[in-house]
């Protein structure tokens, strides 16, 4: 939802449909717009497994995240969650037991993405309630006056370090884009738990590239035995 113009009501039903689609093999994440309360009520009212929160800076900031996303007396999340059980394959799912189990999993990823929130990379991880950190590279190079979404600067590299020992050190998983061969291979090497690997327009166009390449073999073939 951050970059695309998806509304709370198109990301509930994406959320239904991945789920009854993988037979609840996947788990749906939405990456929410802003920290706004609205923003992170409407995607874990939807039954969403967790919620992916953009440019977190501070330890409050965290805090505030943190009160809006979990239920009393953790924090202050207001009660909803009418259309969760419908994210879910079991069908006697309802209300009660969203509350009863599934609650207790939501995830609460926050990411670190500036110059600013890499020196509070400590004091973020370290707010109870957050369940892993993604880093932005894209984001984070520009604030550090670096250009693209990955690369070997020192100063690059020694953020992404500090991360990844902050989360050590708070039992906290970090995660990052790597969405080469290459890039997946050093990311997982340097310490992280799960990579981005890139995005449905992406996947659409690669998917029916592959598709027309084939077919265009076979037309091919064809024209030619019939030369």
């Amino acid at each position: 939802m951050e970059h695309a113009p998806v509304s709370a009501r198109e990301a509930s039903i994406l959320v239904q449909a991945v789920v009854t689609a993988s037979g609840g093999q996947c788990v749906p994440v939405i990456r929410t717009p802003s920290h706004g309360v609205e923003w992170i009520k409407w995607a874990l009212d939807s039954g969403a497994a967790g919620i992916i929160i953009p440019m977190v800076t501070t330890a409050q900031e965290c805090e505030n995240i943190i009160q809006r996303a979990i239920y009393p007396p953790r924090g202050q999340r207001s009660f909803g969650p009418f259309l969760a059980p419908y994210a879910d394959v079991d069908p006697a799912a309802d209300v009660a037991k969203y509350m009863k189990e599934r609650v207790k999993e939501v995830a609460v990823i926050p990411m670190i993405e500036s110059v600013e929130g890499v020196q509070n990379a400590e004091a973020i991880l370290s707010v109870p309630g957050v369940t892993a950190c993604f880093v932005g590279p894209y984001d984070l190079r520009q604030s550090m006056g670096l250009s693209g979404g990955d690369g070997e600067e020192p100063v690059y590299i020694d953020a992404l370090e500090r991360i990844l020992e902050a989360g050590k050190r708070n039992n906290v998983v970090v995660g990052t884009v790597g969405a080469t061969e290459a890039s997946a291979r050093r990311k997982v090497e340097m310490g992280f738990k799960f990579l981005l690997t890139g995005q449905e327009p992406n996947f659409l166009a690669a998917g029916a590239r592959s598709t027309l390449q084939q077919c265009q073999r076979g037309m091919n073939a064809a024209r030619s035995s019939n030369l």
